[in-house]
């Protein structure tokens, strides 16, 4: 009898052994299959800009964000742009805009076939970026030949040239006879420098501009792009009677 009650106590004690093993095992089964938890991140601020901290906050944007290659994505093709480095305030803002998603929500507004694209505009409602202009970055080494891109500007009040906020264009251009560029540069009253006539005897262009806007790009790709858009019909106003919307993505440095 006394063996038999000792072996009902070990059984006991095994089968409690046994339930906390199981219990045990769950415990450690259900641990590992918790999903650990996403911490959630911030989207980025954009501080909205104006005349007093523009230079400032284009210097730190430009110094963080360092990409020089965009696409323009429309419609009618895709166009590759490369900005160029020594005109940090321009890509800084360029390269702003597009991650602030900006462009995205404009278009080409203004096309005139044989001269250049503009776009960065829109007439419907576009986020707000702040009212500010940037100061004049003019390199004498960027001329306005066939797929420059540039800034737009206000030629009224405006003798330090500075450029607008988010209106930008891309030249498609116009081929110059030597005496055809002579009378341009008559008619516009500016003086031929060595480098434009030699430039402008190879390749269309609009020598007119030179060294009254910022060039801060050039086409890397999809010019025929360009030429589409720039044959595009238009109104009165040289808005295309088809919208163009674009869509800028930052290609990777």
């Amino acid at each position: 009898m006394k063996q038999y009650l000792v072996w009902l106590l070990s059984m006991a004690w095994l089968w409690t052994a046994c339930q906390e093993k199981t219990s045990d095992s769950k415990q450690s089964t259900k641990k590992e299959r918790t999903t650990p938890k996403i911490a959630k991140t911030s989207p980025p601020v954009f501080p909205e800009l104006n005349e007093a901290n523009v230079v400032e906050e284009l210097t730190r944007y430009g110094a963080a964000n360092p990409e020089n290659e965009v696409e323009i994505q429309t419609p009618l093709g895709n166009i590759r742009l490369r900005l160029y480095d020594d005109t940090p305030l321009h890509r800084a803002n360029f390269i702003r805009l597009a991650k602030m998603g900006y462009f995205d929500k404009t278009e080409f507004y203004r096309v005139i076939k044989g001269f250049m694209i503009q776009g960065g505009g829109s007439e419907r409602p576009v986020m707000n970026i702040g009212k500010y202009t940037i100061p004049a970055e003019i390199r004498s080494q960027y001329l306005h030949v066939r797929g420059a891109v540039a800034m737009a500007r206000e030629y009224q009040n405006n003798p330090e040239k500075r450029s607008a906020s988010h209106d930008f264009y891309i030249v498609q251009g116009t081929r110059y006879t030597p005496a055809e560029l002579e009378a341009t540069a008559k008619q516009n009253h500016f003086k031929l420098t060595a480098a434009q006539r030699s430039t402008y005897a190879k390749v269309p262009g609009a020598p007119h501009l030179d060294g009254e806007h910022t060039v801060f790009g050039q086409v890397i790709s999809g010019m025929e792009v360009v030429d589409k858009i720039a044959a595009a019909e238009t109104d009165e106003g040289f808005w295309p009677l088809q919208d163009i919307p674009m869509k800028v993505v930052i290609l990777k440095k």
